[in-house]
């Protein structure tokens, strides 16, 4: 059942598991290119990506399209059974187009205007680059509209992966428009709205508010800046609506999507409400340490699947990656085998390795491929192979399942990330808090996961909201019934504190949250030198030692104190506190979550019988369920470096190995079994 809605319960309406790699003709001779459908083929593919950097090749001059190379790989690659997708290829326009039409190019903060020679220096505000666009867009969907072996369309590539903010003329121009959307065509709208009696920053008309700049001389209005970040959200929205409805028109069968996952963009609005749905580029080894890159990787995956539902992993990390000033690690063997089955446990219903082969030129000819420079396919080759191999088997069973999730972090919301960067006040961001409380239940072997704040929690026991500032108010009779039917929801500190403008509340804190916590803030405060002046609080047992902030809280007399600070002068007050509602709970932290306050809080909430039981408890092995409504699999991923057994509470089948196991499994070093249960076999093992 395909489930409404970008909601992380939604599978994917692919007909089969998307299994391949990037892929460049354009970059190789064709001697090189005519033994390679066979190559990849023999290595389970059946689909690649193609043209996203390729425009200079479609259209050599103005107007003149030249798609015969393209043509020539789409046939040969589908003669062997394996289709494309296409990308528009609006990442990196031509060069004729920026010395021709010049006002295409962004402008940085500092007033520099962005040059040829790198990628994603053109504006998504233009209307020229946008009228380009569509030609191109126009031209590639009605020359490929027959084509049986394309089968979709990837936008553009990584928006804002390298540069997000846009000052240009053109960008300015179109700030001007959509703040006259925004306020009404009220310029006294937006100066109430952004409070801009402060530092004489009053406006007497649209044209005349600049796009904010940080320290040109000092530190912008954060209103200001949050809708400055929306404004850039919507405008790449807009950009890729243009291609979009260009591609539907040409071939309704298409489906479309979008790569990267990068910053100032809402992944959980328009933008992918435009989309079939998200795709996400994996490189697990920007962590350098392989002990902490599992949860890492793990985190970042849930982040992504908690804007829309399940996606497909259009770059999958291969080799190392090296550009400017780094090489990453070199992945040993079993490791690439080992992420791409991190991503497929965690919502991925397709799998794409970055790339092909190995450029021997350009800013990426050290990020290495599934093939070296030499084109001699070696253990990379052989274990992209393996992996073909096995995802022909089981893919089938992936395809119309969704990630189990009973321990939610707040996450992936635009808004709420975006407007903690104008005043951070030295504190960590709500992703940054989410990624803390995220591993320590990945670690000890919780089904975790990360929601957007107005998506379902069914299915959810316990929920954390990580100091979102920002709340909505529409967010929550949700939580209140979900609070009421039995969840257990745990409020950081600062929570509430701001409104949907990114200004202070002017209600006693927390705010609009208040009547769910039963507790007010009489105090609060920013630990900078928490040694000096240690604060401590209590459960039972130990005292915990706090970093970064405390609050000292007011319970109602209907709210109960769970702990208490027991320092200076906050010594008695209450620190942490919960409330009940119908059969469940709220709890208020009046301080930062950090590992130990987590540690101690699971403690309690486990003493409750309020945090549900987790998959495993192996050290190092991650186990993660996708469920289905025929059947329940289960992922058990070695991440350790010797071999371990995992006890195993019901009997079922690996589809790997296509092996009955009961009793225990075991795992090698990087080891990976996917273990099909029946519904019967769908309660918690441990």
């Amino acid at each position: 059942m395909i489930i409404p809605g970008l909601t992380h319960l939604r599978p994917l309406p692919l007909k089969e598991f998307l299994y391949g790699s990037a892929y460049y003709p354009e970059h190789w001779d064709a001697p090189t290119r005519t033994t390679d459908p066979e190559l990849f083929h023999a290595a389970g593919w059946n689909v690649i990506r193609m043209g996203e950097f390729a425009w200079d090749r479609l259209e050599p001059t103005e107007g003149r399209f030249d798609f015969s190379l393209f043509d020539e790989t789409i046939a040969r690659f589908g003669a062997v059974g394996i289709r494309t997708i296409f990308c528009t290829p609006t990442a990196t326009p031509p060069r004729w187009l920026t010395l021709r039409y010049p006002e295409v190019l962004r402008v940085d903060a500092q007033g520099v205007v962005q040059k040829h020679g790198s990628r994603q220096h053109a504006s998504h505000f233009s209307d020229v680059f946008r009228t380009h666009s569509r030609r191109i867009t126009r031209a590639l969907s009605a020359h490929y509209a027959g084509n049986p072996h394309v089968i979709g369309w990837q936008t553009d590539n990584e928006f804002h992966c390298h540069f997000s903010e846009d000052h240009s003329p053109a960008a300015h121009a179109a700030w001007v428009e959509f703040l006259r959307a925004r306020f009404g065509g009220e310029i006294a709208q937006l100066n109430r709205t952004w409070g801009t009696a402060f530092w004489g920053q009053t406006y007497d008309a649209f044209e005349h508010v600049p796009t904010p700049r940080g320290g040109q001389p000092t530190h912008p209005n954060p209103a200001h800046s949050l809708d400055y970040y929306r404004f850039l959200s919507h405008g790449v929205t807009v950009f890729q609506r243009d291609q979009v409805e260009i591609l539907r028109a040409a071939n309704p069968a298409w489906w479309i999507t979008h790569n990267g996952c990068f910053s100032h963009i809402d992944f959980a609005g328009d933008f992918t409400r435009d989309l079939d749905f998200l795709s996400y580029d994996s490189y697990p080894l920007f962590d350098f340490d392989w002990r902490t890159r599992p949860a890492n990787q793990a985190f970042n995956t849930d982040y992504v699947r908690a804007y829309s539902g399940n996606f497909v992993v259009m770059e999958q990390q291969c080799g190392p990656g090296g550009q400017n000033q780094y090489l990453l690690d070199t992945p040993e063997p079993g490791e690439m085998r080992k992420w791409a089955y991190v991503n497929i446990a965690r919502g991925a219903d397709g799998m794409l390795l970055f790339r092909e082969r190995t450029c021997r030129f350009g800013a990426e000819e050290y990020w290495i491929g599934v093939l070296d420079h030499d084109n001699v396919p070696r253990r990379r080759y052989r274990e992209a192979a393996q992996l073909g191999a096995e995802l022909q088997r089981i893919g089938a069973a992936i395809l119309g399942t969704a990630v189990t999730v009973r321990i939610a972090v707040a996450g992936a919301h635009f808004e709420t990330q975006s407007a903690h960067l104008p005043l951070t006040l030295g504190l960590p961001s709500p992703r940054n808090v989410a990624e803390t409380v995220h591993n320590y239940f990945y670690r000890a072997g919780h089904a975790v996961g990360c929601l957007h704040p107005t998506d379902t929690l069914a299915g959810v026991s316990v929920f954390f909201l990580t100091h979102f500032a920002m709340i909505d108010s529409a967010w929550l009779p949700a939580w209140q019934a979900w609070v009421e039917a039995g969840g257990v929801l745990v409020i950081g500190a600062r929570s509430g504190s701001k409104d949907m403008n990114n200004n202070v509340v002017a209600t006693t804190l927390p705010g609009a949250l208040r009547p769910l916590v039963g507790a007010s803030v009489e105090e609060y405060g920013h630990q900078n030198r928490p040694e000096l002046r240690p604060l401590a609080l209590r459960f039972t047992g130990a005292a915990v030692t706090t970093e970064t902030w405390y609050e000292q809280l007011l319970p109602d007399t209907d709210t109960e104190t769970v702990a208490r600070w027991e320092s200076r002068h906050l010594a008695g007050s209450a620190a942490i506190t919960r409330r009940r509602h119908g059969k469940g709970w709220v709890y208020y932290v009046g301080t930062y979550f950090s590992p130990l306050i987590i540690e101690r809080l699971a403690a309690h909430l486990a003493s409750e019988n309020l945090l549900p039981a987790p998959l495993c408890t192996v050290p190092r092995v991650e186990v993660s369920e996708r469920r289905g409504s025929e059947h329940t699999l289960r992922f058990y991923i070695n991440h350790g470096e010797q071999a371990v057994g995992v006890p195993l509470a019901h009997s079922g089948q690996d589809l790997i190995t296509e092996q009955p196991v009961s009793g225990s499994l075991t795992l090698e070093p990087n080891g990976v079994a996917v273990i099909r249960l029946g519904h019967s076999g769908q309660a918690n093992d441990f």
